[in-house]
């Protein structure tokens, strides 16, 4: 380290808070998220590489992209909006599956 660099802090330190970490309960709820966003985007995946339709092919594309988007921030999400994934989700992963079938 050049002479006078202060030394770097941990961004926890650095913004003066400490970390505490999830409950059991909460890290197990967003497992859960991450897991349904997960299976809802690889059924994306698969619908959009069966479609013949360039169309449909398109609109499918357009809710993967969402759905990616999704997978990125899961992470940050809120407590309401990792309630309202686990609310939605398994409604649509079956629809998903349905159309694949």
């Amino acid at each position: 380290m050049p002479d006078g660099e202060e030394p770097r802090k941990h961004i926890t330190e650095a913004l003066g808070g400490r970390y505490v970490a999830p409950s059991d309960e909460e890290r197990v709820e967003r497992e859960r998220v991450r897991n349904l966003i997960q299976a809802v985007l690889s059924c994306y995946r698969a619908l959009v590489s069966q479609e013949a339709d360039e169309t449909r092919r398109a609109e499918l594309q357009a809710e993967e992209a969402l759905y990616t988007e999704e997978s990125r921030r899961q992470i940050s999400m809120s407590a309401a909006e990792r309630q309202e994934v686990l609310r939605t989700y398994p409604d649509l992963l079956a629809r998903l599956r349905a159309d694949l079938s």
